[in-house]
């Protein structure tokens, strides 16, 4: 019979439990008649049993149940003047067990091993001691009443709670997500990731779903604005299929990904080079949307990176077709010496999934500047500090390893000094235009 997994146990399958124990059947002969694995019949007769003290337990034998009742001597253990068992043995009376100062209750051996309860025991309607019993009816409204407990309400009281509010409110409106809040702050908060968005749910935190950037619906995208024109022989020989084939015969290639964020229409962009192997983005302020601009961040990057650096940073560039990337020669080559560095390609149109990582990376800078918002009023200070805290910022896919430590393990700390990186502690990451705030 196949083995259903992870499904809950219901009335008839306790009743089947139930009838089986009687029989005296094992667990694993259990479990293939309803379907289910050994242990979830063993842990269900564990934590549904209930438990019969032998003051109650209906047996036809004397209920006496101290250890020593076979070998006791004691007489009048109870004293009282009225007793019809004076002068006689109190084992044989029922009241022994309340009175004896020599009392020590017998347990049954056999509750420490399978099957746990006293169901197919044949003795059960002799035997005085306290017993568990597995009783179906019982079991099934057990688990719906635990089942109906934990779907509502709070387990943490308000001490607990306050707590936990201090910890988790000012990260949240710094922007950070709850999952990283949890992957840096789980020995403090002490609860999952899901239990947070319950809380936020029912009000419970001093910060609401509003935050939370996915939970916000996104306005409806403008329709674009013309189209430049551009040289398209600049991408012969550069296309996503000539990628492909170079990546194929090159595996080990770093790969660089590249793109612009604008603002307002006409005012500054900034050019933004994510590096695939650790997602660590850089960011670059600049007055006009153009291909001089690209040029001159690239000029920047030679001046400040000794030529080895550079080819070992930039060994492949690619990039969407706007106009802004119509010149990669001025790219790919190092016009002082000659030297061919890099190697540009370009993304098929509108197929923005060919360089993910730099879009959804992009999301984290529209969470300090939201879209539409005007770049001429920053700088190139205030886009450093941003991007710092972007790159401080623990991601899933590393196991909340932040991109910048893992730069630091891939080209070294030098590099990462001359490139202006600075680490910014979880606590102190922010990733709201409170950021940029002057």
């Amino acid at each position: 019979m196949e083995i259903v997994m992870g499904k809950h146990l219901n009335l008839n399958d306790r009743q089947d439990i139930q009838t089986g124990l009687k029989a005296g059947k094992t667990f694993t002969e259990i479990a293939i008649g309803i379907g289910k694995n050994k242990s979830t019949v063993s842990r269900e007769v564990l934590s549904n049993r209930q438990f019969v003290h032998h003051k109650n337990v209906t047996t036809w034998q004397s209920k006496n149940v101290c250890i020593h009742r076979y070998k006791c001597k004691i007489k009048e253990a109870c004293k009282s003047p009225t007793c019809f068992r004076i002068n006689k043995n109190c084992i044989k009376c029922s009241m022994c067990n309340d009175y004896c100062k020599s009392f020590k209750e017998e347990l049954c051996a056999k509750y420490s091993k399978a099957p746990y309860v006293c169901n197919c025991c044949d003795k059960k309607s002799r035997c005085p001691l306290s017993k568990w019993i597995y009783d179906a009816k019982a079991a099934n409204g057990e688990y719906k009443s635990v089942l109906s407990d934990s779907r509502k309400g709070v387990s943490l009281n308000e001490t607990e709670l306050e707590h936990l509010n201090k910890i988790v409110s000012p990260l949240l409106k710094k922007g950070q997500s709850v999952q990283y809040i949890c992957s840096h702050k789980g020995d403090e908060v002490m609860v999952s990731d899901k239990t947070i968005y319950k809380y936020l749910g029912i009000g419970l935190l001093n910060s609401d779903y509003f935050v939370l950037k996915r939970k916000v619906q996104r306005k409806a995208r403008k329709k674009a604005g013309p189209t430049m024109l551009v040289d398209k022989k600049c991408r012969v020989g550069r296309i996503f299929d000539d990628y492909k084939k170079y990546i194929d015969a090159h595996p080990d290639t770093a790969v660089v990904q590249m793109d612009t964020v604008e603002g307002k229409k006409g005012g500054k962009v900034i050019l933004t080079l994510l590096f695939e192997n650790c997602n660590l983005q850089l960011a670059f302020l600049r007055d006009r949307n153009d291909a001089a601009s690209v040029t001159r961040v690239f000029n920047e990057l030679r001046n400040i990176l000794e030529p080895d650096e550079f080819i070992k940073l930039f060994q492949v560039v690619l990039t969407d077709r706007g106009a802004e990337f119509s010149d990669p020669r001025k790219i790919e080559i190092d016009f002082e010496t000659g030297e061919v560095q890099s190697k540009v390609f370009y993304c098929d149109p509108q197929n923005s999934n060919q360089k993910s990582k730099t879009e959804r990376n992009h999301e984290f800078i529209r969470y300090v500047i939201p879209k539409g918002t005007s770049l001429d009023g920053f700088t190139q200070a205030d886009i450093n500090k941003m991007m710092d805290n972007i790159n401080s910022y623990g991601r899933n896919i590393f196991n909340f390893k932040p991109p910048m430590k893992l730069f630091v393990e891939i080209y070294g700390s030098e590099i990462a000094t001359k490139l202006g990186l600075t680490l910014i502690s979880p606590d102190d990451i922010c990733l709201t235009p409170k950021l940029l705030k002057k």
